[in-house]
Formats: C-alpha cells, sequence, structure tokens
C-alpha cells in the first residue's frame, strides 16, 4: 500500500463509473495511477482524478501489473473483461449485474453479515438494481423476526440507464415544452417525459423483466434463505434516484415500532423522522444511505408491514462497491 495502487474503471465516462471515481477519490485507499476504460465514443478525452489528468483508453489496454478493475460497464462489455481479468490474474469488483446470478461468484454488500466465501475471491459481484438498498434494510429485519414474503414496487429514474437515459430524458422534456414532438427513443422504446413506463428492459413472456428477476435472485442470495419475493420496476419521469415501496411479511411479530427502532441503528441506512412526509426522490439525492420513512402496520396481514425507501442508486452502488474495494486490497 505505500507504493499506491494501479486501478482501473471500465465505464468511466459513464453515469456508475463517474461515481465510482467520486467514491473511490474520497477513500482511505491510496491511488497512485488511474486507467480510466471506456468505448470508443469517449477516446480522446481525459478524466481528471486526484489532481491529475488520465486520458480515457479503450476496452483492451494492458491489464497485467493492475491491483483491481471496477466494472461499471453495460453486461456485456463487463463480462468480457472479467475474462481478460481473470486471465491476468487481476481482481474484479463487477457492478453491472451481469454476475448476481452466478453461484461461482461471490455477492456482496459492504455492511451485510459476511458469509466468508469472498476473501480472496478473484471476482465479486455486487447485487445491481434495487437488490442493494432492499438488502441494508431487510437483513436487520430477517435477522430480528424472519422474512417470509417481500413484495415491492420499485420507481426508478433514468439515471440507471445511464448518461444516454438521462440525455433522452432532458431532450423530450424540452420538446414537450416547446410543443414539438419528442426526439426518437434512443433508450426507452417510449418517450418517458411527463409519463411512467410500466416496465424497465425487456418483457419476458412469463411477464416478468431480467431487472425484476435479479433483484429477487439477489435478495436471496444476501439474506441467505428461500424467500418469496416479487418485484415490479417501473420508469418515472425522474433524473436521479429510486424509491422503492415495500410489503413484508414475517415469521415472529415485529411492529412498527420495533422496525423504525432496528433500522435507527443500521448503518448506511437513516430512519426520516418527519411525522408529517416521506423522504422523496430529491432527498436521497448525492447521498450514500438509503433512506426509509412511513414504516406502518400492513391492515392486511397480521404480521405484514409497509416501508418507503428511496436512495441515489448510483452514489449507493459506487460507495459499495469502493468499500468492497478497500476491504479486499487490505487483504494484501
Amino acid at each position: 500500500m505505500a507504493k499506491g495502487l494501479r486501478i482501473a474503471v471500465l465505464g468511466a465516462t459513464g453515469a456508475l463509473g463517474s461515481e465510482v471515481l467520486i467514491a473511490l477519490d474520497a477513500s482511505r485507499l491510496r491511488v497512485a495511477e488511474l486507467v480510466p476504460l471506456a468505448t470508443d465514443r469517449s477516446l480522446g478525452s481525459e478524466i481528471e482524478f486526484q489532481g491529475e489528468l488520465y486520458p480515457v483508453k479503450s476496452e483492451r489496454p494492458q491489464l497485467h501489473g493492475l491491483d483491481l478493475i471496477f466494472c461499471c460497464a453495460p453486461p456485456e462489455a463487463s463480462l468480457a473483461c472479467v475474462r481478460r481479468a481473470l486471465h491476468a490474474a487481476v481482481p474484479c469488483i463487477d457492478c453491472s449485474g451481469a454476475l448476481v446470478g452466478s453461484e461461482d461468484v461471490p455477492l456482496r454488500v459492504a455492511g451485510l453479515p459476511d458469509p466468508g466465501e469472498g476473501h480472496g475471491a478473484p471476482v465479486v459481484a455486487t447485487p445491481a438494481g434495487a437488490a442493494l438498498p432492499w438488502s441494508l434494510v431487510l437483513e436487520p429485519l430477517h435477522r430480528a423476526a424472519g422474512l417470509r414474503r417481500v413484495v415491492g414496487s420499485v420507481l426508478e429514474a433514468c439515471s440507471v440507464g445511464g448518461r444516454d437515459a438521462i440525455e433522452a430524458l432532458s431532450a423530450e422534456s424540452v420538446a414537450l415544452f416547446n410543443q414539438a414532438d419528442p426526439p426518437p427513443g434512443k433508450v426507452a422504446s417510449r418517450p418517458l417525459a411527463f409519463d411512467c413506463l410500466p416496465s424497465v428492459g425487456p418483457v419476458e413472456p412469463d411477464g416478468s423483466t431480467a431487472r425484476e428477476a435479479g433483484i429477487a435472485i439477489g435478495l436471496r442470495r444476501l439474506l441467505g434463505r428461500e424467500i418469496a419475493v416479487a418485484a415490479s420496476v417501473i420508469q418515472v419521469p425522474a433524473f436521479v434516484g429510486q424509491a422503492s415501496l415495500l410489503a413484508i411479511e414475517t415469521e415472529q411479530p415485529l411492529d412498527a415500532k420495533q422496525a423504525e427502532d432496528l433500522l435507527a441503528r443500521t448503518p448506511r441506512v437513516e430512519l426520516w423522522n418527519r411525522a408529517a412526509e416521506a423522504p422523496s426522490l430529491r432527498a436521497g439525492a448525492g447521498r450514500d444511505v438509503v433512506l426509509v420513512g412511513r414504516v406502518r402496520r400492513d391492515a392486511s396481514h397480521p404480521q405484514g408491514l409497509l416501508l418507503w425507501l428511496v436512495s441515489d442508486l448510483l452514489r449507493l452502488s459506487a460507495s459499495n462497491a469502493v468499500e468492497l474495494a478497500a476491504a479486499r486490497l487490505q487483504l494484501h
């Protein structure tokens, strides 16, 4: 650690990669050299990090000698990078969601109980989408009363889709304000401005999407048991953040006050104690915690609770990835 680390970020010019750089800059890791990687579209640009300018490189540079790679690109590009990193004996943290369902790859959230199999693993995956904030909130409740069932509706801002999605929403909004037709969609199949889309990504024959299935898979892996999970992801016309309304059923009695007391003591979770309101997407923007409000009894079930969650998913994901990197690199 004395001489500093050589760290690469795949997708460094994207929304998630940019947040990883911010979290990395604020971390206790000593970075001697940054290797920003991106697609050909970003070649020729530079990344400023800790007062130094680093040229953006293509997706296939020399990987030997790196201490770690963050894979923040879309799944296909991230998987290709993981394969090359394994060949070069460089550890990876995959943030793309591509490896969430792979039982051979540890799925980790910093702060949650560590099953032990992640130490020294060449690749560690982080949960994609709502599984990350859900797990941080549900793990202490599961430990206290046992979770039997989780049903959640996720309201997802376009920032989760990257900078292209943010730019698309901005262009659509400007066009509609000017009473013009919105430009053709580059990210979603339909315009999003001033509307809500009932799904994100292609819909499978059973009516679900890959993002929804990934939440269920990730949550079961992180909590260590076969919990019944149903998730619906809805695209909303907001630029940043993610909100979820959860309905949970516990095995043992757990009232709203007990749940609030548990969450108030949980790291990376902030209980929103404002009786007149619940946290909004704006309240969570730029923060690496999960805000929880409207914790109340579910009148439809004797052992049910309802919770409202808000997070800046990109900031939360980046913070989690960098914390995992710090734990990994301090092993050597």
